[in-house]
């Protein structure tokens, strides 16, 4: 529908544009409060930055938190993630970690219910500390409590307001439409970008580049999905195994995500013979049915291979011996270092007193 695919699609968008445009009015009143100072944005007890887009999903938003923080943890600071998680009711904090040894990695089934797939997969594989709240400023009160933090990251941030941040970054994927919710996937016009501080296209760069082009300079960065290596859980920890893995060996590709066609193209570029496609929600919760259906249809394949959100809530289940693995993706950044410089001015500035907060 959003693509206005047939007459069907096209007839239902046209119902949906009048929803739009009441919903680019409330959204609109809502950024007119917070720029007259009606509404006040928290200030954290440390220096935030924010990642986030203008569209629901499908930006890369989790890859680039991982790079953020990896990157910012080899230069000495201590991490901490904000994230609301999938459906972002929770109410009390909890807090994921990894145990920083890959051992007993595996997020348990409370912890991926309480806390998102995303959340659990930053944390059990990447070994980053999450923090899931509704109301971001008490995950970091709760990460705060536990140890001392010298950054915290906002994970989809742009739109949560309600926290001050000394930097945003701002991700701009593959749709550039500008067609808000319901008739189309932004949650806001892109004219917001004003309030961001930079910009990483990961998607349509053709489409973005008046944008870009009108933007600070320096200001604008690139950014691509690139895969790594494959890892799977054997003996309670996480293991890793090249890429060559691929090659013509019958796969199963299993898919709970948003937008999987990069996922299919990535096992062709290896050579993976994909002999299947099991398809679920994005962020499906597997359930004991889901697991047997899959080993039914994976049993004339030598590897099932799904996505590392999805092996998080898969390996609690028993598979034979190396067959479940999942495709590691990481963002690579075009001139990252220079970013990350800008971004460590900002922090520094905050943490002597000298930035805008």
């Amino acid at each position: 529908m959003w693509e206005r695919r047939g007459l069907w699609g096209k007839a239902v968008w046209l119902l949906l544009v009048p929803l739009s445009l009441i919903f680019s009015g409330l959204v609109g009143l809502r950024n007119l409060f917070y720029s007259l100072n009606w509404r006040r944005a928290l200030v954290l007890e440390r220096p935030v930055i924010s990642i986030g887009n203008l569209t629901v999903g499908g930006t890369g938003k989790t890859p680039i938190c991982v790079w953020l923080a990896r990157a910012l943890e080899k230069r000495g600071l201590k991490v901490g993630i904000l994230t609301r998680g999938y459906g972002g009711k929770r109410s009390a904090p909890i807090v994921i970690s990894g145990n920083g040894n890959g051992a007993l990695a595996l997020a348990s089934t409370e912890e991926v219910a309480a806390g998102g797939d995303e959340p659990c997969m930053m944390a059990k594989i990447y070994r980053q500390t999450v923090a899931v709240c509704e109301k971001r400023h008490l995950a970091a009160r709760a990460l705060l409590n536990r140890g001392d933090i010298d950054v915290f990251i906002l994970d989809d941030g742009f739109q949560h307001r309600r926290v001050k941040r000394d930097a945003d970054i701002v991700l701009l994927g593959n749709d550039a439409s500008g067609w808000l919710l319901p008739a189309g996937p932004f949650r806001e016009p892109r004219k917001v970008t004003e309030r961001a501080d930079f910009l990483l296209v990961t998607g349509a760069e053709k489409e973005w580049e008046p944008l870009i082009k009108s933007f600070q300079e320096n200001a604008c960065f690139k950014g691509e999905i690139s895969p790594v290596l494959l890892v799977g859980y054997e003996g309670n920890q996480w293991k890793e195994y090249p890429l060559s893995l691929l090659s013509r060996n019958k796969i199963v590709a299993v898919a709970g995500i948003a937008h999987p066609e990069r996922f299919y193209r990535i096992l062709h570029d290896f050579e993976g013979d994909i002999v299947d496609i099991l398809e679920f929600p994005d962020h499906h919760d597997y359930t004991l049915a889901d697991w047997q259906r899959i080993n039914r249809v994976g049993r004339t394949a030598e590897m099932i291979l799904t996505t590392e959100k999805d092996i998080i809530k898969l390996a609690r289940f028993p598979f034979a011996k190396e067959k479940l693995m999942a495709l590691r993706v990481e963002m690579v950044v075009e001139n990252g270092d220079m970013l990350i410089a800008a971004l460590l001015e900002r922090v520094q500035k905050r943490q002597t007193g000298i930035g805008r907060h």
